[in-house]
C-alpha cells in the first residue's frame, strides 16, 4: 500500500490547537500514570498468586510463559510463525568463481562492456567497495 497523503497541511493556528488538544487527551499526569502502573502490578501479582496456588509445582517463569505470553485467537485467525522468516545466524556462503564466467586465457582488454560490468560486480562483492 502506498502513502495516500497528498501533501502536508500547513501549520495554522487551528491545526496547532487540534494537535495540542489531542496531546492533552492522550496524556496522563504523573499521578494517573503511577495509579495505572500500580493497578497493572496488582493485577499481575494476583494472577500469579492464583496460578502458583493452582499449580504448586510451577514457577513464576512458567506463569509468564503459559499465561502472559499466550496470544488468544478468538476469531480463528491464522498464526504466523515469524521464526520461519527471520534470517539465519549462519548464512550460506556463496562461492564465486571467475573461471565459471571467463576462460583462463581471457585478458581484461578482450572483455566487452557487459563482461567488465560482471567482473566489477564480482570483485566488489568479493572485496568490498574501496573509498
Amino acid at each position: 500500500m502506498t502513502n495516500q497523503i497528498g501533501k502536508k497541511l500547513p501549520a495554522t493556528q487551528e491545526n496547532l490547537k487540534e494537535k495540542e488538544a489531542l496531546i492533552k487527551l492522550a496524556s496522563e499526569t504523573a499521578t494517573e500514570e503511577k495509579r495505572l502502573s500500580d493497578f497493572a502490578d496488582m493485577e499481575y501479582e494476583e494472577a500469579k498468586e492464583i496460578f502458583l496456588k493452582n499449580n504448586p509445582d510451577k514457577t513464576e517463569q512458567d506463569f509468564i510463559n503459559e499465561i502472559i505470553r499466550r496470544v488468544p485467537l478468538r476469531d480463528g485467525s491464522k498464526v504466523i510463525d515469524f521464526a520461519k522468516y527471520r534470517k539465519t545466524k549462519n548464512p550460506k556462503i556463496k562461492e564465486l568463481k571467475l573461471s565459471d564466467v571467463f576462460t583462463p586465457e581471457t585478458t581484461l582488454a578482450e572483455l566487452d562492456d557487459n563482461q567488465r560490468a560482471t567482473l566489477n560486480t564480482l570483485l566488489r562483492l568479493t572485496f568490498g567497495k574501496k573509498d
